[in-house]
């Protein structure tokens, strides 16, 4: 089953050896800062687009493989199934592919990490958009009791 990973700045497809074969290309690799969104879709039948192109289309079965949609591409590895799918947007000036769509087992935790990973990419200023929290004030002070204090003559 396709899955997809991160490596350094590339999101890859990684292909099993007979999916390989019946998408007729190896991996799918494009850069991170192609990437627009990376949405769960519930129905793996909404997130085909267009006409089916090079790869295997075996209706309600699999679809494996490029498919042309609008003067773009899409790349898919959906084995039909009743779970939901992830896809990742991308543009397409800087990918070869407008779409990737996967069948994945957790298709909400991928597409999470793919935020994730998004949202720490350096910005056009060089910086990590890493969020940060505010330091959490203590409930008291360093060196002193937070109980009340007692009166001397009791």
């Amino acid at each position: 089953m396709a899955q997809l990973t991160v490596r350094g700045d590339e999101l890859i497809v990684r292909l099993a050896w007979w999916e390989k074969i019946a998408a007729r290309r190896g991996d799918v690799k494009v850069p991170l800062c192609a990437v627009t969104k990376a949405t769960v879709e519930p129905s793996w039948r909404r997130a085909l687009r267009g006409t089916p192109g090079r790869g295997i289309w075996i209706p309600g079965a699999l679809c494996l493989g490029v498919r042309e949609h609008a003067g773009t591409r899409d790349f898919v590895a959906i084995r039909a199934r009743k779970l939901p799918v992830t896809c990742i947007d991308l543009r397409s000036t800087a990918s070869p592919f407008a779409r990737i769509v996967i069948s994945d087992r957790v298709p909400q935790a991928t597409a999470a990490m793919v935020r994730t990973t998004l949202d720490r990419l350096p910005d056009d200023s060089g910086r990590l958009n890493v969020p940060t929290a505010p330091a959490p004030k203590p409930a008291w002070l360093p060196g002193s009791s937070p109980a009340p204090c007692p009166t001397a003559g009791l």
